[in-house]
C-alpha cells in the first residue's frame, strides 16, 4: 500500500515538474517523436506523462528494494527448531 502511494506521490511529482519546466527530460522528450502523429500541442503533456510513469516507477523500486532490506526474516517455527537445536549441540 505504501508503494503505491510513493508511486503516486513521484509520478504527480515528476509530471508536473517535466510539463512545467521547458526543458526537455529524458525519455518523455522522445516519445512524442516516436509516435509522428502526435499533434505539437500534445507533446509536452505526453512527455510529461511518460517522465511520470518513469521515474515514479524508479522511485517505487528503489523504495521496494530498501524496504524489503530492512524487514526482518520471518523463521517459521519448524526452521527456527532446528536453528536452536543446531545451536545447542
Amino acid at each position: 500500500m505504501r508503494g503505491g502511494v510513493i508511486f503516486l506521490i513521484f509520478f504527480v511529482l515528476f509530471g508536473v515538474a517535466s510539463y512545467a519546466v521547458p526543458t526537455p527530460l529524458f525519455p518523455g522528450s522522445v516519445v512524442p517523436s516516436w509516435f509522428k502523429t502526435v499533434p505539437t500541442a500534445y507533446a509536452p503533456l505526453m512527455g510529461a506523462v511518460v517522465n511520470g510513469i518513469v521515474y515514479g516507477s524508479v522511485v517505487w523500486l528503489v523504495f521496494v528494494l530498501i524496504s524489503r532490506k530492512f524487514e526482518e526474516p520471518k523463521v517459521s517455527d519448524a526452521k527456527g527448531k532446528k536453528l536452536r537445536s543446531a545451536k545447542r549441540r
